[in-house]
């Protein structure tokens, strides 16, 4: 059963609004044609109508932003910010699967500030762990130290400048959460005078991925979808759906509650019938020489490499893992999250545990790119 949640979450939307007025001017559409360029989409009128009011909405937060250009490229400035539209802003502020709630921003920061150091040092830890990849799975387990903190930081694929800056976020994390508010409350601003014609887009996306899930729900659907169109047996029958307005193109789940009984997704305002997520999804698993060089370098890693060979026959959940290779819950969050993400491994849900599987499809289909290109066979 979906329940889809239409209402405007401006927490995580101020702030991918404020990633975005950190790039160049013209992003959306800059954005958009990219994705349409890169899987072959033509968006039809509809999707482009809506695509130009988001750059309607950007233009005005340019504006609006005019004058703070230097903190927000502190907060929101990347060398390259990618298909995420994610910054340090979203770890600064826990604005992952925390933020998927209808609150004010001035309700999400008095709760942030009431987070205790170590929870908070714990909810940053999961941050930095899945920045720049597609959530799925649950949060990060049990207690984190801060040095803990910084040796993820210097394991990310980061420059130098961003590794310093992102520690230098955690270690004064107060006072940059309290500034930080301050801008996202004037980018909810921004974006509430669209309200209506926010939710007005919402509706018809709920009724389209209604259409198209004929009863599934949409964690099962993306499932599907994500690996291949193969059946693993998961048994998502609670969903909800929160619609990401200005982050159109987003697409994640996770699991809430504690056993892990309800898949919760994201999916972009974007989507309709010529901009289709199976089409997004599906074209993600052909590969090519970038991908095949990062999958590589995750193979690299000892410890991925063991979670892959774990897994090959058997299915395990992530403290099997942690006690096979005397990780912590936390560590084998971080490496399982990277190789579902490059299709190395398959998720699947078994009453209420998450279990992990080595990928053999995508597996072969490596050797056999590294065949053909290194022993021309």
């Amino acid at each position: 059963m979906n329940q889809f949640h239409l209402e405007v979450n401006y927490v995580p939307e101020s702030i991918t609004l404020l990633n975005m007025v950190a790039q160049p001017a013209g992003f959306e559409i800059n954005f958009m044609n990219s994705i349409a360029a890169e899987y072959g989409i033509t968006p039809d009128a509809e999707a482009k109508e809506y695509v130009t009011m988001l750059q309607e909405i950007e233009d005005e937060a340019r504006v609006e932003f005019s004058k703070d250009m230097e903190d927000i490229r502190f907060f929101c400035g990347m060398q390259k910010i990618g298909e995420k539209v994610e910054t340090f802003a979203n770890v600064l502020m826990l604005a992952g699967n925390n933020a998927l709630r209808e609150r004010s921003v001035a309700d999400y920061y008095d709760e942030l500030k009431g987070l205790s150091e170590e929870e908070y040092t714990r909810q940053f830890y999961y941050e930095v762990m899945v920045f720049g990849t597609r959530r799925i799975g649950q949060g990060a387990e049990g207690a984190v130290t801060a040095l803990e903190v910084f040796d993820l930081i210097q394991q990310k694929e980061l420059s130098d400048a961003e590794k310093l800056r992102l520690q230098k976020m955690f270690i004064h994390h107060r006072e940059y959460c309290e500034k930080f508010a301050g801008l996202m409350e004037r980018a909810a601003g921004v974006i509430k005078k669209y309200e209506k014609k926010l939710l007005a887009k919402g509706k018809k996306v709920a009724a389209y991925f209604e259409g198209v899930l004929g009863g599934s729900t949409m964690a099962a659907y993306i499932m599907k979808e994500l690996f291949l169109d193969q059946e693993y047996g998961n048994n998502f029958e609670e969903c909800d759906v929160y619609i990401s307005y200005i982050k159109s193109a987003a697409m994640g789940f996770f699991f809430e509650g504690e056993p892990a009984a309800r898949a919760v997704v994201n999916i972009g305002a974007v989507y309709n019938d010529s901009i289709r997520i199976g089409d997004l999804l599906k074209n993600q698993n052909s590969l090519n020489e970038d991908k095949v060089l990062m999958m590589l370098k995750l193979l690299a890693d000892k410890s991925k490499f063991q979670i892959l060979s774990a897994t090959v026959e058997k299915a395990a959940y992530g403290a099997q893992l942690a006690n096979m290779l005397g990780l912590t819950t936390a560590t084998i969050s971080h490496h399982t999250s990277a190789l579902l993400e490059q299709k190395l491994l398959t998720l699947e849900k078994v009453d209420t545990k998450i279990y992990y599987r080595a990928n053999p499809e995508m597996i072969r289909a490596l050797v056999e790119y590294v065949k053909k290109e290194l022993l021309k066979e």
